[in-house]
């Protein structure tokens, strides 16, 4: 009986944790993060931020700039290429502006002011339908002996200092998903 509460407890927590990690999995991308939107000290400076970026259907691109100096432009792919405004998708003229990434693909986007999208102030995001999952990293933590896989904890000053602030959000939800899973149990009498 102890047993199937201890499960039924860490399916709750389980899916507690999933569902607030879902809830966080979307988020705001500042466009050319500090900088923010204007003509770029290069040409490839845009291009060089969003390479850096994963793009996901419901992340949003916020755009800096102030109303009147900027503005943004949602084009075709031939538009972004040449800065032509033959296929323009969408116009954003009040700073700033806040994207929506509602479909999977090729989005573009550049300055229609003057020169600027020739100066290189255009963004080009492809963007997935799920996250990747984070990188497979080898370490030491891990030994095969045989066959046999071994794991070693690493030393509480080494799991502070690698583990990652998207890590250490999703602890606390998952801990208080479990203790509320706890609440549950013991509210049910079981």
């Amino acid at each position: 009986m102890a047993q199937s509460h201890f499960i039924l407890l860490l399916l709750l927590g389980s899916l507690g944790a999933l569902l607030l990690r879902v809830s966080y999995a979307h988020k705001d991308h500042v466009v050319g993060g500090g900088f923010g939107w204007k003509i770029p000290p290069n040409a490839t400076f845009y291009k060089e931020w969003a390479a850096t970026k994963t793009f996901v259907v419901g992340d949003k691109l916020v755009f800096l700039y102030r109303t009147s100096a900027e503005n943004v432009l949602e084009v075709s792919a031939h538009d972004y290429e040449n800065c032509g405004n033959s296929e323009i998708i969408e116009i954003y003229y009040r700073g700033p502006s806040t994207v929506q990434l509602s479909t999977p693909g090729q989005h573009f986007f550049y300055s229609g002011i003057g020169l600027h999208c020739e100066a290189g102030q255009k963004l080009a995001v492809n963007v997935v339908t799920t996250a990747p999952p984070p990188p497979f990293v080898a370490d030491d933590s891990l030994y095969s002996i045989g066959g046999l896989e071994i794991f070693t904890a690493p030393a509480p000053s080494q799991l502070r200092a690698t583990a990652s602030a998207d890590t250490r959000r999703y602890i606390a939800p998952a801990v208080a998903a479990a203790l509320f899973g706890g609440y549950l149990l013991g509210a049910l009498g079981m």
